[in-house]
């Protein structure tokens, strides 16, 4: 699919525009990952972005933002990339995102995903930069959806224990900032990503392949698309504090892979529902993580996406 400057869908009709016609340089960390690209490819008119990519990463693809490689633990090379952008705007989306890795790998973890933030807050203090910070619905331990942006957080795993950590050095940063909370994406990542729940299960039932999927596990699986669409809602009405983007539908892991099968037209019995003791090695996951997304709606006037809707989309987009 070919990607131009501003030029993709984001999914609903009418684009945003900052209020009075401010034109905003925004610097996206992590510009490669589904979310990263989500931004570029909805980001408002008027809007010069640049985004930051790790230094060996290849780019198959051209990009609408101009894409910066750098080490983001890196003092000298982040900052050359925010003499080089000027940005008024940082949405930090660059993080380890697997649950699994940060639990068997904590020293890594913690330097990219705390350490790093640590890093983008005092480069947005030298440079004057409002930031959005990605966070994740792992703050929660799963025992009393659905979660508002003002429950307490009590992670359970590693990952969700440092994205605990990173938002409490946001929240005393001084900074002007908004901390957008994320569950479960799902979309098209860009060429050698990394997979998301729905390109697994759809690329293993093309090749006829078993797949075994919890049934004892919730959420509200939320496009890339429609997290964008959250994002910049709350940069273009300067929003600040917390905000819990998910979608509509509320079903275990197992109910959403079905519904991909349907979508795709795939076969079905292909999937067994299986609990989550099933998997002994993998990190621990709570149980329901599911936002409460009133916040969302009223302040931001962003409705919840359904998972037939943005699966439809995404199959849409493979063709298009």
């Amino acid at each position: 699919m070919e990607l131009s400057r501003c030029s993709l869908q984001l999914g609903f009709e009418k684009r945003i525009t900052f209020i009075g016609g401010i034109v905003t340089n925004i610097l996206i960390t992590g510009g490669t990952g589904l979310l990263g690209v989500a931004l570029q490819n909805s980001a408002p008119t008027g809007v010069q972005g640049y985004a930051t990519c790790t230094p060996t990463r290849s780019l198959p693809l051209p990009l609408p933002f101009a894409i910066l490689p750098a080490d983001l633990n890196n003092y000298v090379e982040m900052k050359a990339i925010f003499q080089k952008s000027q940005p008024e705007v940082v949405i930090h989306t660059a993080a380890i995102g697997s649950v699994d890795f940060a639990e068997k790998n904590r020293e890594i973890t913690h330097k990219v995903n705390y350490e790093g933030t640590k890093l983008i807050i005092n480069l947005c203090k030298e440079f004057n930069a409002r930031l959005i910070f990605i966070s994740s619905n792992a703050v929660f331990d799963g025992t009393n959806p659905f979660y508002s942006e003002t429950a307490p957080v009590n992670p359970i795993n590693y990952y969700g224990q440092i994205k605990a950590d990173a938002e409490q050095l946001v929240q005393h940063s001084g900074l002007n900032f908004a901390i957008v909370r994320t569950i479960m994406l799902y979309g098209w990542q860009y060429p050698g990503g990394r997979d998301n729940p729905v390109t697994w299960w759809v690329r293993s039932l093309e090749e006829n392949k078993p797949i075994k999927v919890v049934d004892n596990i919730y959420s509200k699986p939320l496009p890339a698309y429609s997290c964008a669409e959250v994002i910049w809602a709350v940069l273009n009405q300067n929003r600040s504090g917390i905000y819990h983007a998910a979608g509509r539908d509320h079903v275990t892991l197992y109910e959403f892979a079905l519904k991909t099968a349907q979508v795709f037209e795939l076969n079905s019995n292909l999937i067994e529902a299986v609990p989550d003791s099933y998997f002994p090695d993998i990190a621990i996951r709570p149980k329901d993580t599911s936002f409460d997304t009133t916040k969302m709606e009223t302040e931001l006037g962003v409705q919840p996406v359904s998972i037939i809707e943005g699966l439809k989309k995404m199959k849409a987009e493979r063709f298009s």
